[in-house]
């Protein structure tokens, strides 16, 4: 089912969400805060990435998405990712102040 996800979503898109998880690795090494999930849609029922095991998740439930579901989401989802919604959201979460540099 992980190569059937890739295949929807695109090669550079699966390698991104993989940027995205080491990224949220990152912030909670740098800043001691834990976070385990970043959200790709926000609008309606909210979907996540979840750091620990790099599944596509409701958030509600944190039931993985169905192939059926991730193909009628995968859309919405690059859409995100490409305009950089996701990454602003993912730097909300990430303290500015008393941080490194300040």
């Amino acid at each position: 089912m992980e190569r059937e996800f890739r295949r929807i979503m695109g090669e550079d898109l699966a390698n991104y969400l993989e940027l995205l998880r080491a990224k949220m690795a990152f912030a909670e090494e740098m800043y001691g805060i834990r976070m385990n999930y970043v959200p790709l849609i926000t609008d309606g029922e909210i979907v996540i990435l979840d750091k620990n095991d790099g599944k596509i998740k409701w958030l509600k439930t944190k039931r993985p998405l169905t192939l059926e579901e991730f193909r009628s989401l995968a859309g919405r989802i690059k859409e995100n990712l490409e305009s950089g919604h996701v990454e602003g959201l993912l730097a909300m979460n990430m303290p500015c102040v008393n941080g490194p540099g300040e």
